[in-house]
């Protein structure tokens, strides 16, 4: 049975950079891997804004990943799995028939794209890949790194994981992995591609999931990726304008 490897965004993806760029097959990939794998991927998913942004990175760079969501690639996959990128590509190519292998996926904790994503409770994620489990079986599934199927499969709380990446203790066991949690700051992604400044026009005080840690007042504006400006100020034009 042919695999797919998917990559996720989780810390552990660092420790396997030779065995993902010696892989032979389709490379899949979740949000902004594509700055890192963009020459390998096949196809890449995940938040409208970003997969727009991968769309203008690919194009100037001459690569050749597919957009899914797009009239490229659209999901073949039941609607019950289309909630988070990482386990909606999993369900994916599951349905489509194919075994996979899946790099980079902590289930929560840092991420290397996402400034401050170990203090989000991502138990969520656990209820998901219960059910992809159930449906399609752990035999078709593969993890580089740690092993969470036992934890999939038992009877352990759901928050197993996030009661310890949100108290700041590492939550896989891994000696590597707590040296990378200790080690690591994650990538300042305005660096890296078109970015401007969004400014709150409203008189309602925001707070993005892109910048958590930022509450905006009428009048204080933030740098993002121009691609996440663009799409808060298309969502609520009398809330917000990008200063370039």
């Amino acid at each position: 049975m042919a695999k797919i490897l998917i990559l996720g965004n989780g810390l552990s993806r660092l420790l396997f950079d030779k065995q993902i760029r010696s892989f032979h097959g389709e490379i899949w990939g979740c949000n902004r891997v594509y700055l890192d794998y963009g020459n390998i991927l096949t196809l890449i998913y995940g938040h409208s804004d970003v997969v727009r942004e991968a769309g203008l990175y690919r194009d100037g760079h001459h690569l050749h990943y597919k957009l899914c969501g797009t009239d490229e690639y659209q999901l073949s996959c039941n609607n019950l799995y289309r909630k988070d990128t990482g386990s909606t590509l999993a369900a994916e190519a599951l349905t489509l028939g194919f075994d996979i292998i899946l790099c980079g996926f902590d289930l929560g904790g840092p991420d290397i794209y996402s400034p401050n994503h170990e203090h989000k409770n991502k138990s969520g994620w656990i209820d998901r890949w219960r059910i992809i489990f159930r449906n399609f079986g752990k035999e078709h599934i593969e993890w580089w790194g740690h092993n969470h199927t036992p934890f999939i499969l038992s009877g352990d709380r759901r928050d197993k994981y996030a009661k310890k990446y949100t108290s700041g203790t590492p939550h896989l066991p891994e000696k590597e992995y707590a040296e990378l949690v200790k080690k690591f700051k994650t990538h300042d992604i305005t660096e890296f591609v078109p970015s401007a400044k969004l400014c709150n026009i409203s008189q309602r005080i925001w707070s993005l999931p892109e910048a958590e840690s930022v509450r905006m007042e009428n009048g204080d504006s933030i740098k993002l990726p121009l691609s996440t400006c663009e799409k808060y100020v298309q969502l609520y034009p009398r809330e917000f304008k990008i200063i370039t």
